[in-house]
């Protein structure tokens, strides 16, 4: 009677047990409860192992084999449901149709990206973002800089046509979020003019270093305890309010291939939730695709798309290992290399990946890789001794080029480069980006290769300025179709200088409208 009273006692408390680790873990761990999370069938195998033990009551001493064989049995088979689990849907296990065609791939012609244009690209990095946050982060004031610290986010997004990197601020310490419970704003960074503010706005609460119940993580968990969260990210509408993103996945045989199928946009002021299909973004969202998710699916892709066994690695191509972001329709995108497997130095192609929709647009045309190109940027500077930053791939008359900030050991932009794709000994650098783009025009003009990028032709002025921009006086004439024409009194034409209302010009100009060359200038009667 009092072994059968210990018995149930003794399964009583391993129950009891289990249920406080059970609530501990899901509380401090937030692990979903799905099936295709590898952290929730560990969790569940170790509570069934335990309640297993404490209902038998299994004692290690029993001299009794057969026994001990019986009771082993269980756990064994629960160990190896749970290694059958982990296998199973691999490519070599049946799952190889998940593999093939996860990514949106769409090959590309280059004359289809737009040309160049330095407000629709990455200048600002996120190691220089995070200077310039720094500095601005103590227009705080003494007595609450102490209290908060900047955040590590650093989001890339496009807002009202500009791209912008911005981060939280952040609660400094479990001890100064009970004193203050909420934290007063963002810090955004223009990413063309290099500006930093800090905005303040309606006090933040629910906030990834947030505690307790306003954890985001944890906020999102209790909301939808099923759900397979991606990383959440700080955004802000076109009116400037700021909201977390967070991508909800959709995830095959324990986390073997993963796609998004909507987000969670989160008010941090409040804690609402709204969940949007993938269809259903709204407009000014922009990280909807993680980026690993990215790199996941296009490896996976070409790995497998050729068949499983694809001895001779035909096709095989991967992602570089770093990217750069660029501006297209007022979305994001990212820019990275697209090499062999063989890790040479030379790219294949390269890629422009929508972070809101995960359209892949592929271009296959070889030329040098980034690490390579950022090399012959430093070296065109090497007495200073600056680092190139990731470089973007523009459009620069029907040209892939590499364009690039270059920055000082404060990671303060004090340069730009163009480096070409096809021949990176071809760099062009200038103080200014108007400076490095005409010198690389002046450049890959000497250097024989643009004459099917301009034209001849006749321009009758209808009206003509002089603007002066980045200290380079720039002769801007529109003919009486509306077209724009711009010529650089950099480029040491003089004549241009004595050009006025209906006059008429031969020039050499090229697809952007700039003037390469002034042929004749006939002056008005």
């Amino acid at each position: 009677m009092k072994k059968n009273k210990l018995h149930s006692f003794r399964m009583i408390l391993g129950i009891l047990f289990i249920v406080l680790i059970l609530f501990f873990c899901q509380y401090l761990c937030c692990i979903p409860l799905n099936w295709h999370s590898a952290g929730f069938l560990f969790e569940l195998m170790i509570v069934l192992l335990i309640a297993y033990l404490s209902v038998v009551g299994y004692s290690p001493d029993t001299k009794d084999k057969k026994k001990i064989l019986k009771l082993s049995y269980f756990p064994i088979i629960v160990i190896a449901a749970f290694l059958i689990l982990i296998l199973i849907g691999t490519p070599y296990t049946g799952g190889l149709h998940n593999y093939k065609g996860q990514s949106k791939i769409k090959e590309s012609d280059f004359s289809e990206i737009p040309q160049f244009d330095a407000t629709q690209v990455q200048l600002v990095d996120k190691d220089t973002a995070q200077q310039l946050g720094d500095r601005v982060f103590g227009t705080l004031g003494s007595d609450e800089v102490s209290q908060y610290a900047v955040g590590d986010d650093w989001v890339q997004i496009s807002m009202n046509g500009r791209l912008y990197r911005v981060t939280p601020i952040d609660f400094g310490g479990l001890y100064r979020y009970f004193v203050t419970k909420q934290t007063p704003g963002y810090i955004v960074v223009d990413c063309y003019s290099g500006e930093a503010k800090l905005v303040r706005s309606e006090g933040l609460k629910y906030m990834k270093s947030a505690y307790f119940s306003q954890n985001l993580h944890r906020h999102l968990f209790f909301n939808d305890p099923f759900a397979i969260l991606g990383s959440p990210k700080f955004e802000l509408d076109d009116e400037g309010r700021p909201f977390w993103v967070t991508p909800v996945l959709n995830v095959t045989w324990v986390g073997k291939t993963r796609d998004v199928k909507g987000i969670y946009v989160t008010d941090p002021t409040n804690g609402q939730d709204t969940y949007y299909a993938k269809a259903d973004v709204p407009s000014w969202v922009d990280n909807v695709y993680p980026i690993s998710v990215i790199y996941d699916q296009f490896r996976q892709t070409k790995r497998y798309e050729n068949g499983l066994f694809n001895w001779a690695k035909k096709g095989i191509v991967e992602f570089t290992d770093d990217y750069a972001y660029v501006q297209f329709d007022d979305d994001v995108h990212i820019y990275t290399g697209v090499t062999s497997v063989g890790k040479d130095e030379s790219n294949v192609g390269f890629a422009y990946v929508d972070l809101k929709s995960g359209e892949i647009s592929y271009i296959r045309r070889a030329g040098a890789e980034e690490y390579s190109a950022r090399s012959s940027a430093e070296g065109a500077l090497q007495q200073y001794h600056y680092t190139a930053i990731f470089p973007s791939m523009v459009n620069v008359s029907g040209r892939p080029t590499y364009f690039m900030g270059l920055v000082d050991g404060a990671n303060l932009i004090k340069s730009y480069a163009f480096v070409s794709y096809e021949n990176y000994q071809l760099v062009a650098t200038g103080q200014t980006v108007d400076e490095a783009y005409n010198n690389y025009l002046r450049l890959t003009s000497a250097d024989g290769r643009d004459d099917a990028d301009t034209s001849e032709m006749t321009i009758t002025v209808e009206d003509i300025e002089m603007v002066v921009r980045d200290g380079n006086t720039l002769v801007v004439i529109q003919d009486p179709d509306g077209s724009i024409f711009h010529y650089s009194m950099a480029d040491g034409d003089l004549r241009m200088s004595f050009v006025k209302q209906g006059d008429t010009l031969k020039v050499l100009s090229d697809q952007e409208g700039r003037i390469r060359q002034l042929l004749s200038l006939q002056h008005a009667e």
